[in-house]
């Protein structure tokens, strides 16, 4: 597991740069003062305002200054060295506070406790090989009462990646548990980057996986959301449909594209 994990950390540290500088992450309108966290996201926290918040997979800690921006004492956990330091840079930057910590999420540090709302959204849990953990990292890092935020590309959605215009056939396992072995050109903001460390591995996870390793590390299920909409280009015919998202035009039958489960400690 060791070696999937240094993997996937060389293919972060690298594309780093690559994300702060693409438009797709609006890093300039956060700097010129904008909050850039999407809607879906900004309804599913609520008000954050005062509150203590973990952002588990951070990444260059974009969308966890954009919660501080609503109020929120932050801190961002990631893997990736570089990332972390690109989010102090933001941070020390734009004025936006924010705490950021190194570490695998898996192992996380023993003293992240006490938290209102801990986060997570978009690309972040194919990239675990054991969801029972990480949803135990969650659960230790709230208090009593705190809640959990995972917002992601529903499993139905990511089994067709790769996939061309309709009628939809699985492209990927629905759930897998030995890694899925990745290698692709480019970068999903610039598909002309030039990336060296571009192997990774990834994993699948079914919504009864998800729903059940929170359960079992004793959070409470208030919502589970099926949504149609997803924040990039996920596959071929999806049609934009405002600033933020992407779904599937008129016609075409449907299928959930992304999720969103509240849950929270008991």
């Amino acid at each position: 597991m060791s070696d999937y994990f240094a993997l996937n950390r060389a293919h972060w540290d690298e594309v780093t740069g690559i994300h702060v500088a693409s438009p797709f992450y609006r890093t300039e309108a956060f700097r010129r003062g904008e909050m850039v966290l999407d809607p879906i996201a900004v309804e599913g926290v609520g008000d954050v305002a005062g509150k203590r918040l973990l952002h588990l997979q951070c990444h260059f800690g974009l969308d966890t200054l954009s919660l501080a921006r609503l109020g929120a004492d932050v801190t961002g956990l990631d893997f990736s060295g570089p990332a972390l330091k690109e989010a102090r840079a933001l941070s020390a930057e734009t004025g936006v506070p924010g705490r950021f910590i190194e570490a695998d999420v898996l192992d996380a540090p023993a003293d992240l406790a006490d938290f209102d709302i801990v986060f997570a959204s978009w690309g972040a849990i194919c990239w675990i090989p054991d969801i029972p953990a990480w949803m135990r990292t969650a659960a230790r890092a709230l208090r009593p009462g705190g809640r959990l935020v995972l917002i992601d590309g529903h499993p139905m959605m990511v089994c067709m990646a790769g996939e061309g215009a309709a009628p939809f056939s699985p492209q990927l396992p629905y759930q897998t548990d030995a890694p899925i072995m990745m290698e692709d050109i480019g970068d999903y903001t610039d598909r002309n980057a030039k990336v060296a460390a571009n192997r990774t591995a990834e994993w699948m996870h079914g919504v009864g996986r998800i729903l059940n390793a929170a359960i079992d590390a004793g959070l409470v299920i208030r919502r589970f959301d099926e949504l149609d909409r997803v924040p990039w280009h996920a596959l071929a015919p999806l049609e934009k449909c405002d600033a933020h998202y992407w779904r599937l035009p008129a016609g075409v039958p449907t299928f959930p594209l992304s999720f969103r489960l509240l849950a929270e400690r008991g």
